[in-house]
């Protein structure tokens, strides 16, 4: 009798009630690990992309990838000999909106060997250009350095840019000014 009372009581107790709106609602469709990637177009080499990890997120609205353990990237445009290069801590991907995202330590190396540092930095592919309202740190083949305080905004290729808040040392040859 005693286990059929307790069996009864357990039985009706109410159930824990469960916020699904609290629940994760985007899980990646895809998940590559160690991934070394490469992108070419018209049989020629145009990214070469390394990350330890990258999630794929194609079953939403607006789809999106994600390198949430960071990226590093060999990209080629005009000479195949000498790449760019870039690396972040964290990154995303939105093909369709043609915009990324770089976050921490984000490093870019033009295909000329000027150098950008900053924390964050997107870039707008279909303007191809790049900006950031995080300091940011230039440093130029020929030996200029540059410190935007409240960032910049530039062409992808970093041929032109505009530093805002900024100081540095810009080296001139002659009397060019």
């Amino acid at each position: 009798m005693l286990i059929y009372l307790s069996a009864l009581v357990f039985a009706c107790t109410k159930p824990e009630e469960v916020d699904l709106s609290k629940r994760k609602k985007d899980f990646p469709s895809r998940s590559l690990v160690n991934a070394d990637v490469i992108f070419k177009d018209s049989g020629f080499l145009k990214i070469n992309l390394r990350s330890p990890l990258i999630e794929e997120y194609a079953m939403i609205d607006s789809p999106y990838t994600k390198f949430p353990k960071g990226l590093e990237m060999d990209f080629y445009n005009k000479n195949p000999d000498s790449p760019g290069y870039m690396r972040a801590n964290w990154a995303l991907m939105n093909e369709m909106k043609g915009w990324y995202e770089g976050r921490g330590d984000v490093i870019v190396i033009n295909e000329k060997g000027d150098t950008l540092k900053t924390q964050k930095l997107f870039w707008n592919k279909k303007k191809r250009s790049i900006f950031t309202q995080d300091t940011v740190y230039i440093i130029t083949i020929e030996g200029d350095s540059l410190q935007a305080n409240n960032g910049l905004e530039a062409k992808d290729d970093l041929s032109e840019y505009m530093l805002f808040n900024n100081q540095g040392i810009k080296f001139y040859e002659g009397e060019k000014f």
